[in-house]
């Protein structure tokens, strides 16, 4: 992400599975929508009750896309980190609209109401996280992950293996 970027946190539901698709270069895109609802104090009944809903399109690249369409299904209860973004388009009335998605950084699935069990995925050269199944590859010991995460590795790579009290970057 940039500097100055709004960036924001939403947690919510997933409305429906998410939807993989792949640019003419061959990188994969997902997106998903996550509906986000809130709770307001009602003092007429003395009780909490449902407030407006947000509904936030979502977007991720690479191999986020990837591991979000093999792990996500409608319903999941995530969070959701990123950028957000406003866009315009002409909606099929013929009127010019505003319209504002979110570029996802990272999504987690939210254990508030559910269990989850962790698989890594494998690392590949170029950054991709799918392992040859399509779904993440449970490792045991020492796992591997993107390329771009140096905490994700008991080593360091720059060392060749082992600790290092150097930071990685």
């Amino acid at each position: 992400m940039a500097i100055g970027e709004t960036v924001i946190t939403l947690v919510g539901n997933i409305t429906a599975d998410p939807e993989l698709r792949h640019t003419d270069e061959g990188i994969p895109w997902v997106t998903f929508n996550v509906a986000s609802n809130s709770k307001v104090w009602d003092k007429n009944r003395s009780e909490w009750g449902e407030g407006k809903t947000l509904f936030m399109r979502c977007t991720a690249w690479r191999w986020l896309a990837d591991n979000a369409n093999s792990t996500l299904t409608k319903g999941a209860r995530v969070i959701v980190t990123g950028a957000l973004r406003q866009f315009e388009y002409t909606s099929a009335d013929g009127i010019q609209r505003t319209g504002f998605g979110l570029d996802v950084e990272d999504i987690a699935v939210s254990l508030r109401y559910a269990t989850a069990t962790i698989h890594r995925t494998t690392s590949s050269a170029t950054g991709g996280g799918e392992s040859s199944s399509g779904r993440g590859q449970q490792v045991k010991g020492r796992g591997s992950a993107p390329g771009d995460d140096p905490w994700a590795t008991a080593g360091n790579a720059r060392s060749g293996g082992g600790w290092s009290d150097e930071p990685p970057f």
